[in-house]
């Protein structure tokens, strides 16, 4: 009768037995950040480096330039409409440089692969068609031009306040994880913090505008970042918020020694930040009359013009536009209507908003003669053309002409 085994003993046997045998274990994933395993020019390369350079090679030409558009073409369609191009646009910018700096083109980098039909293939699926995960993601297309210019709008001025706002965010931050997601009741009790926190950093200021000041513009980003991981379905937290850029330029910013352009500057780039969760819902133009931009308007025009030139560069196209929007919303608060037209110009049909934030302000004043030249400057193609035209049919019928 053959003798029982036990189960270590069976384990044992059965590791001598496949001993020299081939692993079955399969290859660990690879999602592109993983360095390029084979030959390569010298310095740190990834698969995604190899597979931007073999689809420029095969399908480009070896020319960069024709791989952006080709890449602007592929990616800025379909239902996720853009998500991936900023990311793999980014890396593209990247890799360009640490290129250059090794004095290396695609074909260089490429080298063996483009004959490889399994990794052109690849190459292809992953830089044209395929989504891209978070872990597929390199350290240069997690910090994309668009995002950086978003975290200076939070906090890069802050060096330059008399009083910096760094103290009290970090006594804001201190009662709130925002680490991690929060629930909608999680978010309500959260609001409620931030609320009583605030007050309490006020009542300690004492009245000083300097103080004041920081108190403020630290509950600016302090509010963003906490939208930004909260469930605010009850909208609590975003009436805060809304609230808060309203106090914000109720503090006599001038009477304490900050330079008009550094907070202009900060002002114009926050309410971005701000505006993408409510901050600036109907109170758009209340918010640069209430700051005073009456005696800045000139600066605040110029300042427009720098911002929307970066925004422009880093591609990030819908703050571009948005700008734009403010220098209008900037232009009503302080009565400007010989500067509507040129604004409205350059917005053109795709924000109708602050279209009717000028036309309506020179009907106010009994401008129509203005009114229906702001229509005219925008009325070209467009998301909003059809408004465009049809509010300039109701002037024309209201007997404003």
């Amino acid at each position: 009768m053959p003798q029982a085994i036990g189960c270590c003993q069976y384990a044992v046997v059965a590791m001598e037995s496949n001993a020299g045998k081939p692993s079955g274990r399969r290859r660990p994933p690879v999602f592109g950040p993983e360095p390029w395993p084979h030959a390569a020019p010298s310095g740190r390369w990834t698969y995604w480096d190899v597979w931007f350079a073999v689809v420029c090679v095969v399908d480009c030409g070896s020319d960069w330039d024709e791989f952006d558009a080709h890449l602007t073409r592929e990616r800025s369609g379909g239902m996720m409409h853009g998500t991936f191009l900023e990311p793999l646009w980014s890396h593209l910018l990247d890799l360009r440089e640490r290129l250059t700096a090794a004095r290396l083109g695609a074909a260089e980098l490429a080298d063996e692969a483009v004959r490889d039909p399994k990794v052109v293939a690849r190459a292809r699926a992953k830089v044209w068609r395929q989504p891209l995960e978070g872990r597929a993601k390199t350290e240069a297309m997690c910090s994309t031009p668009g995002r950086r210019l978003s975290e200076r709008a939070l906090t890069g001025a802050w060096p330059s306040f008399p009083v910096s706002p760094q103290g009290p965010y970090e006594t804001l931050v201190q009662g709130v994880d925002l680490d991690r997601h929060h629930g909608q009741w999680a978010t309500m009790a959260l609001a409620e913090v931030l609320v009583e926190t605030t007050i309490g950093q006020i009542e300690a200021a004492g009245g000083d505008p300097a103080r004041l000041l920081a108190v403020r513009r630290a509950a600016l980003t302090c509010g963003v970042r906490a939208l930004r991981v909260c469930d605010d379905s009850c909208g609590t937290l975003g009436e805060w918020l809304r609230h808060a850029v309203a106090e914000y330029t109720a503090v006599p910013w001038r009477q304490v020694s900050i330079p008009a352009a550094v907070f202009w500057r900060d002002f114009l780039e926050v309410l971005g930040e701000t505006g993408d969760f409510g901050g600036t819902f109907r109170q758009e133009t209340q918010v640069f009359l209430h700051a005073g931009v009456q005696s800045d308007l000139e600066l605040v025009d110029d300042l427009v013009a720098e911002l929307h030139r970066e925004y422009a560069a880093a591609r990030w196209d819908f703050r571009a536009l948005e700008i734009l929007g403010r220098r209008a919303y900037a232009q009503v608060a302080a009565g400007a209507v010989d500067r509507f037209a040129a604004t409205a110009a350059l917005l053109g049909s795709e924000d109708w908003q602050p279209l009717d934030a000028m036309v309506a302000c020179a009907l106010r004043r009994g401008d129509a003669t203005t009114a229906c030249a702001v229509l005219r400057a925008a009325d070209r193609p467009g998301l909003h053309q059809d408004w465009v035209r049809r509010r300039a049919l109701e002037v024309e019928q209201e007997g404003h002409t």
